[in-house]
Parts: structure tokens; C-alpha cells; sequence
């Protein structure tokens, strides 16, 4: 299957089978999985509104029978497939702190971002240049930087670019060239104030990893240095990935901090970087650029 698509295994009243289950691109305030009940043979849509489990409705092909036809035992069912990916779409300030994956220093160890693999440095250099074109940064921190590929390769293409991340061994793994424009931090303890002079703030496969009681932090923070633009990557829904536990349409994220920055623009996908453009273009990424909003 696509990246965009997972089975699941199901038991249920004394059956097994799967459900496959399609997550499709964000669509303004909704997010819609389509889905294949083998167990049950049947199908239809699961619709999110505003990305929240609260909100879901569900269209099936046909009636469900026998056991299903009774409504409290549907409700059930369905409760216990949305249970297994509810995590990423939060319940209104409930994300379960024990969901988030908090990286430590082992984090690095084979993981393509940090081990100079070839296609992160072509995807980073890719992204560099993304950057450069939507935002004309100036001097700008990103967050996440791991070990500051992508830093390194802004910085190789004379933008004028730090970063911060929370592994605590940082400094060691970051590349050398970067060593010195890198420290640790988080986008709730960004470790810079406004007199670092940052213009521009860059996520990039960031947001959706914060537990949402931390976005008025997050946005206090940015604020706090004084940066003017953002530049995010945010995944909208990509489920299955164990660390995604904030995954909402861009309707959404707007209003978590419309006093403070308005989307400016939104790029979806651009023939001529191909493949490179994003990890992948088989599920819902978008380029967003905010600018600050003047008081």
C-alpha cells in the first residue's frame, strides 16, 4: 500500500479480519479516511471536522447486520478502529503527554536526518532553496534541526540560518560546520531572545509532533524573539507515525495564532522540485508562510 493507506487487524464478537483504512489530502477544515471493512464486508468514509475525534462521521456503503445493527454496538466498533490513530487528532487540549515521543541523545543512531544519508542532504538542499524563495528569511532559526542538516545547507546557500533541537548531545552529533549557530531548545524554551535578531522561524515536520496544550506556548515564544515570518511544514495526516500527535487542517492551525500571524501563502506540491520537495507527496504536507501580524 501508499504511505497514505494501513491495515488494521480486527477481533471482534468471536471474528478476525482487517479494515483498510486510506487517509486523504486535508480539505479545508475536514479530513476524510476512506475505508475497506474486510470483517465485516463493507466500506465508506470516516470524516473529521477541524481534525477532531469528537466531530467524526461516518458514511458506510450499506447497513452493517446482524451484531452491528444494533446502534450502541456500532458506536462501539467504530470507537475501537478510531482508538487505534485517535492520539493524533486531539480531543480539545487532551493530548496524553505518555503519546509524545520525546527524542534523547539515541535518537540520532541510523536515523536518516542525522547520518548524512545522501537523500536527506539532497531533500535539505531542496528545502533550503523552498525557503529562500517563499520567505527571503534574512537571519532565521530552525526548529528541529536535529543535526543541522538542513541549517547547514541553508547556511551553504548564504542564508544566514541557526537552529535548536532537544537532544541534549547536540553539540556533538551536529555537524561541525554548525556546531557553532546550534543550540538546545525547544519551541516552548526557544533558546534565543529578540536581541539574536531572528526575521524568520522555520518548522519543518515540527507542529505536529507538539501536544496541543503547548501551541499557546509555542506561539508566546515566537513572539518572545521577535521573529516576523514563519515558514511550516506541517503533516495533516499522517496518523500511523507514533510521534504525530497533533494532526489538524490549516484552518485550524491559523487560529491558534491569528492575532499574531496570517497565512500569507500555501504551496501544496511544485513540479519542478519532484520527489524531493517533502519526505514524500503520497500523503498531506503543505509549505506555509505567515507573516507577522502589525499591531
Amino acid at each position: 500500500m501508499e504511505q497514505s493507506q494501513i491495515t488494521l487487524q480486527l477481533n471482534h464478537d468471536g471474528r478476525s479480519g482487517e479494515i483498510d483504512l486510506d487517509f486523504q489530502e486535508e480539505n479545508d477544515s475536514t479530513i476524510e479516511i476512506r475505508f475497506v471493512d474486510r470483517l465485516y464486508d463493507n466500506s465508506g468514509t470516516i470524516r473529521l471536522v477541524d481534525g477532531e475525534m469528537s466531530n467524526a462521521v461516518i458514511t458506510t456503503g450499506m447497513p452493517y447486520a446482524g451484531v452491528l445493527a444494533d446502534s450502541e454496538a456500532y458506536k462501539q466498533y467504530f470507537d475501537s478502529i478510531l482508538s487505534r490513530f485517535s492520539h493524533a487528532f486531539p480531543l480539545s487540549q487532551s493530548n496524553d503527554l505518555e503519546q509524545v515521543i520525546i527524542h534523547d541523545e539515541d535518537y540520532p543512531k541510523g536515523n536518516p536526518d542525522t547520518d548524512g544519508d545522501s537523500k536527506e542532504i539532497e531533500l535539505r538542499s531542496v528545502q533550503a532553496t523552498l525557503i529562500d524563495e517563499l520567505a527571503d528569511p534574512g537571519k532565521c532559526v530552525i526548529a528541529g534541526c536535529a543535526n543541522g542538516e538542513l541549517v547547514r545547507q541553508c547556511r551553504r546557500q548564504g542564508i544566514d540560518a541557526h537552529g535548536f533541537d532537544g537532544m541534549p548531545n547536540l553539540k556533538e552529533i551536529a555537524y561541525e560546520e554548525v556546531r557553532d549557530f546550534v543550540r538546545v531548545g525547544s519551541l516552548t524554551q526557544i533558546p534565543y531572545d529578540a536581541s539574536d535578531g531572528f526575521e524568520t522561524l522555520i518548522a519543518v515536520d515540527v507542529l505536529e509532533h507538539m501536544p496541543e496544550q503547548d501551541i499557546p506556548k509555542m506561539v508566546e515564544e515566537w513572539t518572545r524573539i521577535g521573529v516576523k515570518k514563519l515558514v511550516l511544514l506541517i503533516n495533516m495526516n499522517q496518523a500511523w507515525f507514533p510521534g504525530h500527535v497533533s494532526l489538524r487542517p490549516v484552518t485550524w492551525w491559523a487560529s491558534q495564532w491569528k492575532s499574531c500571524f496570517t497565512l500569507s501563502q500555501t504551496v501544496r506540491k511544485d513540479d519542478s522540485l519532484g520527489q524531493t520537495f517533502s519526505n514524500t507527496s503520497s500523503y498531506s504536507q503543505q509549505w506555509t508562510f505567515w507573516e507577522r501580524v502589525l499591531m
